[in-house]
């Protein structure tokens, strides 16, 4: 085998000063293709089209659209990459495509929205190339904004429902119904269906007939949307923070409230009260509702909720439904959210919708295999237990207790508000 080789090196002798003026040629002629392709690079001009303003709802994939255009004559292989700001879960994303001469090469990155707020979008980082000998590597100017909102897309099929629905009954509106409601209508003659608790004896009197009162159900009410922004809410649980998923809840809960023809207001609360949005119904009123939640931000803050309890108590003159998006306070707190409910009994309905913990409820309900897990499974399976006694207590006090799963609580308090309005509680 050594005698091979040597064999074949000794024919490769006479060969090699060949190879080396064919190594040299193929040296020089690539760079000299890569010369020639910089300075043709180096004239191109690459365009971007792209809208001023993308809206995105939170925690809902969304695409970022754009596009590209050169002016070369020949066709460009671009690779682009975009940084995107702390509102995405995305740091950056990279896209490759060919743009031809005369031709718009379209552009879409699908990102996700993790936190509410604005930002200046970058402009994207292009790489083009001709032949692939050389590389150009340019940074378009920027400027677009993006904002990240509560999640409308959940309003949005929510209203596509609902539209569906009511489309193939009443119509567009909620119609005045008729029913054992509070609200009077008016007064008519007696007929034998009618019940003798709804005959107005005194109407009767001076028509020399019987006359019943006819009630129809209660519209116009007065709703109040109460959002934690204590350092509680600070807490990330799925892919988005606490205060975001009471803020997506707020939204949709308000939606529901302006299609039933009720007021509905909102504020914030931590160690103040924001006085937020007083009551009101109609688009524009939604909008107002819309804007202040998407500014709605939680702080490492006390929750003061007998500031709350006192302004509510200030602001509401009528009878009202209050909806607060909180968690249960830890040992030594929870007696103040317990007398806020109780300031507001009986002359006002509060509902907790409660965001729950599901890892504390998986420790409490875990079963311990070593001496560190069984101190973790006590101390859990305390504060469940003090946290289920604090819902009990509100609810035999007269509230609503809504305890939910973060992901879940637009769904729920919707569906307790709907309850709420079919028993005819306010």
């Amino acid at each position: 085998m050594a005698a091979t080789a040597l064999a074949g090196a000794a024919l490769l002798v006479p060969v090699v000063p060949y190879l080396e003026w064919a190594l040299l040629a193929g040296l020089l002629a690539a760079a000299g293709a890569a010369a020639l392709e910089r300075r043709a690079l180096g004239a191109l001009e690459v365009r971007c089209e792209e809208s001023p303003a993308h809206v995105l709802s939170l925690d809902e994939e969304e695409r970022v659209a754009f596009r590209l255009s050169t002016s070369a004559g020949r066709p460009v292989r671009l690779t682009v990459r975009r940084l995107w700001p702390r509102l995405l879960a995305e740091p950056s994303s990279t896209l490759e495509g060919t743009c031809r001469p005369g031709e718009v090469l379209p552009l879409e990155c699908v990102v996700r929205g993790v936190r509410r707020g604005a930002a200046r979008l970058e402009g994207p980082h292009v790489g083009m190339t001709l032949w692939g000998w050389a590389e150009r590597a340019v940074s378009l100017p920027g400027g677009a904004e993006l904002t990240v909102l509560p999640n409308l897309k959940a309003v949005r099929r929510l209203h596509r429902k609902l539209n569906a629905f009511v489309l193939r009954g009443m119509g567009q509106r909620a119609a005045p119904r008729l029913g054992k409601g509070r609200e009077f209508d008016r007064l008519r003659e007696y007929t034998p269906d009618d019940d003798y608790r709804d005959i107005a004896w005194k109407a009767s009197a001076r028509h020399g007939k019987l006359i019943v009162r006819e009630f129809r159900l209660d519209r116009s009410q007065d709703v109040l949307l109460c959002v934690d922004r204590g350092h509680r809410m600070a807490a990330l649980t799925t892919r988005i923070r606490r205060v975001d998923h009471a803020v997506n809840a707020a939204v949709l809960v308000s939606y529901i409230c302006g299609r039933m023809e009720d007021r509905t207001g909102i504020l914030s609360f931590g160690a103040q009260v924001d006085s937020g949005i007083p009551q009101g119904r109609g688009p524009k009123h939604q909008s107002r509702i819309t804007q202040f939640a998407a500014g709605v931000e939680a702080q490492y803050i006390h929750t003061d909720y007998l500031a709350l309890g006192a302004h509510v108590r200030r602001r509401l003159r009528t009878r009202s439904l209050v909806l607060v998006l909180t968690t249960v306070p830890e040992a030594g707190e929870e007696r103040a959210l317990v007398r806020c409910a109780r300031m507001w009994l009986p002359t006002h309905l509060p509902v907790f919708v409660v965001l729950a913990d599901p890892a504390l409820r998986a420790t409490a309900e875990s079963r311990p295999a070593s001496k560190a897990e069984l101190c973790r499974t006590l101390v859990a399976r305390d504060v469940w237990t003090q946290r289920r006694q604090v819902m009990e207590e509100l609810r035999r006090l007269g509230a609503w207790v809504v305890d939910v799963g973060p992901e879940d609580a637009g769904v729920e308090a919707v569906n307790a508000y709907l309850e709420i309005k079919r028993r005819q509680l306010l």
